[in-house]
């Protein structure tokens, strides 16, 4: 069972996470394609141009809801609601958020309020935060926001395929993992775990597999339910256990009684069949092999 192989590496996680996790920046892809990784083909920030391969990784999901930084494209940010957005508290976003409007074919640009909502671990300060926009997305603009995947336990996300969206030298990039970490862990260095993450580990020799690295922090991860995209965490730091590198998102879910005591609207998906939580078929190949040559 998969589950059997991993479950080591939880417990690795959870004693040394706390020592290593440093800032996560730009997306790593092992065998980087523009056609399969791209999601605009050219033209980024300005004047995007949808990636339109049907070996796109993202070909058939929705990504309209994940905006970035027009002062630093390099941000980005994924959508709860539609005046909501999720991003790591030390990377946050600038005064606004520009957006590729599928019905618009342009891009659109939101006003980001000063009012930010902050979130705890274990008495402490998490990396994770939640903004707002100054007014709602336009329905017309047709800017999608994403359900954050909530599962039974925490070992349900075992397995789980991704897509870890994260900068790229033309465009933002997605990539492919497959959970197999999780933990509580020390971000600000002082040896109290403050956040609640969940990890990816990486390969070089494993075609598909994604890291994270300068740039990418507070962009999201996604699974698939239904066909539809859905977050799990924001992009947060990196650390290497045994010598194998993993990327480390903090766990969205942890703060789902805080986000509502704070008022904020959100979704929540419940659990799936498994046979749901699935990316395309090519990709889950991928990992296949992969987690066979670690057995």
């Amino acid at each position: 069972m998969q589950e059997e192989l991993i479950a080591p590496m939880f417990r690795i996680i959870l004693s040394f996470i706390l020592l290593t996790t440093t800032m996560a920046r730009a997306l790593t892809i092992v065998g980087y394609d523009s056609a399969t990784n791209d999601r605009f083909s050219s033209g980024y920030p300005g004047n995007p141009v949808a990636n339109a391969s049907v070996s796109f990784l993202g070909a058939g999901y929705d990504l309209s809801g994940v905006g970035w930084n027009p002062a630093d494209s390099s941000q980005s940010f994924a959508m709860i609601s539609d005046q909501y957005f999720v991003y790591s508290n030390h990377s946050g976003p600038g005064s606004s958020l520009d957006f590729y409007s599928p019905t618009q074919g342009t891009v659109v640009s939101y006003g980001v309020s000063a009012t930010t909502y902050q979130f705890s671990y274990n008495g402490q300060t998490s990396d994770f935060a939640v903004g707002r926009l100054t007014t709602a997305l336009n329905p017309a603009d047709g800017i999608a926001n994403y359900a954050v995947l909530n599962l039974p336990t925490i070992q349900d996300y075992a397995g789980l395929h991704v897509l870890m969206y994260g900068h790229g030298v033309s465009s933002p990039v997605l990539g492919a993992n497959v959970v197999d970490a999780y933990g509580a862990y020390d971000f600000n260095g002082d040896t109290i775990a403050d956040n609640y993450g969940i990890g990816y580990s990486y390969h070089s020799n494993q075609p598909g597999d994604s890291m994270l690295e300068g740039g990418d922090s507070s962009s999201p991860t996604f699974a698939v339910v239904n066909g539809k995209l859905v977050l799990i965490g924001t992009h947060s730091g990196t650390t290497t256990i045994g010598g194998i590198p993993y990327s480390i998102d903090t766990f969205i879910p942890t703060y789902f009684d805080q986000m509502t005591a704070q008022g904020i609207d959100f979704t929540a998906v419940p659990e799936p069949a498994r046979g749901l939580l699935l990316l395309l078929g090519a990709c889950a190949l991928l990992r296949r092999r992969h987690r066979g040559r670690r057995e």
